[in-house]
């Protein structure tokens, strides 16, 4: 199917809602020239086209084989648990205020915001019982965790907030790499969020599209993946009060923006009149995006017998205060993009206690194209003589070597290529402690 992206608000769709506008500026005495998310303007910035092409379709075949095979192996009761944490890193470019005035939000406004993620995403968000009867049923709750980082990319101790006297007084989405450039952390292992002075969007995000099977001409930049959130709807006034836009004062926006991080799209499909898809089979067919909080329901699509727009979904374009739920469906295909996207499956922190002095690569992908075809290590000489077993994920023992040299290629004792998806493994040294731990392979 192709799709044609249209910018997040057209010019029909302002028609429609202008009342709506023109009385919540006369309210509120403020602008509404930000749009409430730039991701799809930003993706096609990044791929300099209009459309998705087959690429996209591409991607989303490969996804549904990854929600089939996970379905399959729930039902056989095959799925080995695994955490889904992430640690946040978030960088304040601000104007040099003082901290908590303006663009340099206060550190309460940041725990704020990840407070809000994790009760969004494991729908323990207080307003969830304003969820309307007939959608009850298709909520989800994910087992995704979001963790501020407690150390830094040397090791070193930090508390997951990095504060940027920024060089520009605001950004737009042209400015993303001039903006990202001033503070970053390696994108396999922590999940970035900058927080500055958007002027243009409220928020926008880097979909992963990495080095996925037919996606090879995307957007490959480790060094621009994350979320880029304005100031003014980064937390929650349930917690403090901060200075929020009237509209958006729940945190929503980045509850939004992180479902496009893990694969998520419009809730209409970014395709007017009813024949957009966002490859979710439990959300509604919409026309469009829906704005403010109207009454439910607001019927539309199909025309002969149109069903309730699901408008509290967090992919559409509501108030805060309107939105309260995931579907089971969105919830699902998060996890899949989760488990076994690069840059995405890296993000998971082990479940065992790895010291920090110890940095084992999450995820490698031997593909032959000459980068990362190995599970490099950067200390092997300090496990010299040590054993190192790799189990697959029923426990059977793939691959084994003593005093590993960096030269597993994802192939198992015999020489066969290994599937695609995460692995255990255990390093046994004479009179050490156990080291144990899971990479992911990636082709």
């Amino acid at each position: 199917m192709k799709i044609i992206f249209n910018s997040s608000y057209t010019n029909q769709s302002l028609k429609k809602n202008a009342y709506f506008f023109i009385l919540l500026f006369f309210i509120s005495n403020a602008s509404h020239s930000q749009e409430r998310c730039g991701t799809v303007p930003y993706s096609l910035q990044n791929r300099k086209i209009g459309v998705i092409n087959e690429r996209d379709v591409q991607f989303e075949q490969w996804l549904v084989e990854k929600i089939k095979f996970r379905k399959d192996l729930e039902k056989e009761k095959r799925v080995v648990a695994i955490s889904h944490k992430i640690q946040v890193i978030v960088h304040i470019i601000h104007n040099g205020e003082s901290v908590g005035a303006g663009t340099n939000i206060s550190d309460e406004q940041v725990f704020s915001q990840i407070a809000v993620l994790n009760k969004d995403f494991k729908r323990q968000n207080k307003d969830a019982v304003n969820t309307p009867a007939e959608f009850q049923s298709l909520a989800g709750a994910s087992s995704i965790e979001f963790v501020l980082a407690q150390t830094d990319p040397n090791g070193l101790p930090s508390k997951g907030i990095n504060r940027i006297k920024g060089l520009m007084p605001e950004y737009t989405i042209e400015n993303d790499q001039e903006l990202k450039a001033q503070s970053y952390w390696p994108a396999e292992n922590y999940l970035n969020i900058w927080v500055c002075n958007l002027s243009d969007r409220f928020g926008y995000t880097q979909f992963p599209v990495s080095t996925l099977p037919g996606l090879e001409n995307s957007s490959k930049s480790r060094l621009t993946d994350g979320i880029v959130i304005s100031f003014e709807v980064f937390g929650s006034t349930d917690d403090g009060n901060f200075q929020l836009h009237p509209s958006y004062v729940k945190g929503r926006t980045t509850t939004h923006e992180m479902g496009h991080f893990l694969g998520l799209r419009h809730i209409w499909g970014d395709k007017p009149d009813c024949t957009g898809d966002d490859h979710v089979d439990d959300t509604p067919i919409q026309s469009t995006e829906t704005v403010g909080c109207p009454a439910h329901p607001v019927k539309e699509c199909p025309v002969s017998n149109p069903q309730s727009k699901m408008f509290q979904n967090f992919l559409d374009y509501t108030d805060d205060i309107c939105m309260n739920l995931f579907t089971k469906g969105q919830i699902e295909r998060m996890i899949t993009v989760l488990e076994n996207s690069p840059r995405r499956a890296s993000l998971l922190i082990p479940l065992a206690s790895i010291p920090p002095e110890v940095q084992f690569p999450k995820l490698f992908s031997p593909n032959g194209d000459g980068i990362n075809d190995y599970w490099l290590w950067t200390n092997t000489l300090n496990y010299e003589g040590c054993k190192v077993s790799i189990f697959n994920r029923f426990g059977k023992l793939v691959y084994e070597i003593t005093s590993y040299d960096n030269t597993w290629d994802g192939r198992s004792s015999g020489g066969q290529p290994l599937e695609e998806e995460a692995y255990y493994y255990i390093i046994s040294c004479e009179n050490k402690k156990e080291i144990t731990g899971a990479v992911r392979i990636v082709r």
